[in-house]
């Protein structure tokens, strides 16, 4: 085949040889035609890019990472790619479950004629516990369906294994379901012991990506699972997790992978993304080689793309990067499917159009909600309450409180607020109190609430909430934060109530705005509405709020009302 376009005075990084070789890289329709010495080959008519002397790396797969965190997936993929992440595995059950089934896979199935290369998940558990958490969102023929989508290669991270332990006949047949059409199934196997993690691989968990520590990511290969090493915005375990890869390499490291588990907008914009993980990867003692290779090949292989993706290499898509250093390999030059998308920090050519509003299959039915209704009845017969006390970004645990009451109902002061959740359609409430987010607050309405996603509402005064809730109502999903009447910040959510349409720089932006009025009211917490989105996540120890009110997941029960 004819070059089209052939780079030269490279430094080409071989992922399965782990060499560096002085050649030539040709492209054609997209696609890696020829690699090698120049001498060996005719270039014809094609376009030179001369790069200099700059390493040629392949572009960055980011394994697991959540394209919805508040920015839409279409944004964050053009985002990612200045910094050389040019393709992705989406995990996908907050965006899928917030739309559900026919509007996500519609959503998802414009990326098949993107630049980049991006992959889904569908939904394991929607939501993990339909009996506090309301009517499954997705059923055993909706997977069927989206395993008939090109990219559509997995089940999302399987959080409510608990429900397998326990012998749930529906968790086993989805998983069955999941193998008999060749689909992996990402696990969530946080604080797993083997005994736990035999049966959760026996039952079809193909990976994992909650390693705390190193022993934690030892005793995940020894087993089989391909073990992610998750260093982003949620967590940055990169300090007590290298050293298992240090431990592996000598023998067999293929099963490691770096990923972010997604990045908040404003950390996009100040870090980068892959690039920033990989040089993290680098700093706490990885080869830069092997970091590379942890980013590109590994991931490549794990989701069975390798045939397309994670290497410089005929047949290949022509997804690569120019960079200075391979310690530090933020590129100065990125290429999708051969065409050139960024240079020097900026998007040249879109990877993909605009994300549009809409809510799919969970439009916001319900009238705006009054003050009474985030009024919270006093217990009769107990002085203590079981409150959700906040331990830090994602963990919660139980703290017995006297509460104040006035006339049959809860005054939370102090660092103690009442929290609500509502159904979009308005007829199912849960309610609980909540201490550590942040003193004083008025009203906080969001229709981030992982996994269900309607409208939680938190605050100590019933009418600031009111008017925080009717907000998100007008905005067809978001945030807004009242305060003594005044709104003081709001963000627009208008796809699925969980994204953003716009920019993820305009994201940040309305981000910073909303997380800064929050510490100017007290709050301590270092991304406020990540923990405030997550006091509805059943799948994290240890208490959280459902319909049916406060839950306590270890104990799989409801401990308040």
């Amino acid at each position: 085949m004819q070059a089209e376009l052939c780079l030269v005075n490279g430094r080409v990084l071989n992922v399965f040889t782990g060499e560096v070789l002085p050649h030539l890289v040709a492209i054609a329709g997209g696609k890696i035609v020829y690699v090698g010495e120049a001498e060996s080959f005719d270039m014809g008519g094609a376009a030179v890019l001369d790069v200099e002397g700059d390493y040629l790396l392949p572009g960055y797969f980011d394994a697991h990472t959540h394209g919805d965190l508040f920015y839409n997936p279409h944004a964050y993929a053009n985002q990612v790619a200045i910094t050389g992440t040019t393709g992705f595995f989406n995990d996908g059950h907050d965006l899928a479950n917030a739309l559900g089934a026919e509007a996500f896979l519609s959503f998802m199935q414009a990326f098949d004629d993107s630049l980049t290369s991006v992959f889904t998940g569908v939904p394991s558990a929607s939501p993990p516990y339909p009996q506090v958490e309301g009517r499954e969102l997705w059923s055993d023929q909706d997977i069927e369906l989206a395993a008939t989508y090109n990219n559509v290669v997995s089940l999302s991270e399987f959080s409510p294994y608990i429900r397998l332990l326990r012998g749930d006949h529906a968790m086993s047949r989805r998983l069955a379901t999941a193998k008999r059409l060749g689909l992996l199934v990402e696990g969530h196997t946080t604080g797993c012991n083997p005994a736990k993690l035999n049966l959760l691989a026996s039952n079809g968990v193909t990976s994992c990506h909650e390693s705390l520590t190193a022993d934690d990511v030892i005793n995940r290969v020894r087993l089989g699972y391909a073990t992610m090493i998750r260093h982003g915005s949620i967590r940055t375990e990169l300090p007590r997790t290298a050293e298992a890869v240090r431990l592996l390499q000598a023998f067999d490291s293929s099963r490691l992978m770096l990923i972010s588990d997604g990045m908040f907008p404003e950390h996009l914009l100040e870090r980068g993304n892959m690039d920033w993980v990989v040089a993290q990867a680098v700093e706490h003692g990885i080869d830069p080689i092997r970091a590379v290779q942890m980013a590109t090949i590994n991931p490549a292989r794990y989701f069975r793309l390798d045939d397309l993706l994670g290497a410089i290499a005929p047949g290949r898509l022509a997804h690569m990067q120019v960079v200075s250093s391979l310690e530090k390999p933020t590129p100065r030059l990125v290429l999708a499917k051969g065409r050139v998308v960024a240079q020097d920090g900026q998007l040249v050519e879109p990877v993909i159009g605009p994300a549009a509003p809409g809510l799919g299959a969970r439009p916001f039915t319900m009238t705006p909600p009054g003050p009474d209704i985030f009024r919270i009845k006093k217990a009769a017969r107990s002085e203590l309450v079981p409150v959700i006390s906040i331990v830090n970004q994602t963990v919660t645990q139980r703290e017995d409180l006297a509460v104040p009451a006035a006339e049959g109902y809860y005054q939370p002061q102090g660092e103690v607020m009442a929290l609500t959740i509502l159904s979009r359609d308005g007829k199912r409430r849960g309610q609980g109190l909540v201490k550590g987010f942040c003193p004083g607050l008025g009203g906080l309405a969001s229709s981030v609430a992982h996994e269900i996603h309607s409208l939680l509402v938190g605050g100590q005064n019933p009418a600031d909430m009111s008017q925080a809730a009717a907000e998100v109502l007008a905005m067809g999903g978001g945030v807004a934060l009242v305060q003594g009447g005044q709104m003081r910040a709001r963000v627009p959510l208008a796809l699925g109530g969980i994204c953003s349409v716009g920019s993820v720089e305009q994201v940040a932006r309305e981000m910073r705005h909303l997380h800064q009025a929050l510490w100017d009211l007290g709050c301590g917490l270092d991304y406020p509405m990540w923990p405030f989105g997550f006091l509805t996540f059943t799948s994290v120890l240890s208490l959280r709020l459902t319909y049916e009110g406060v839950y306590d997941v270890r104990r799989g029960e409801i401990i308040f009302p």
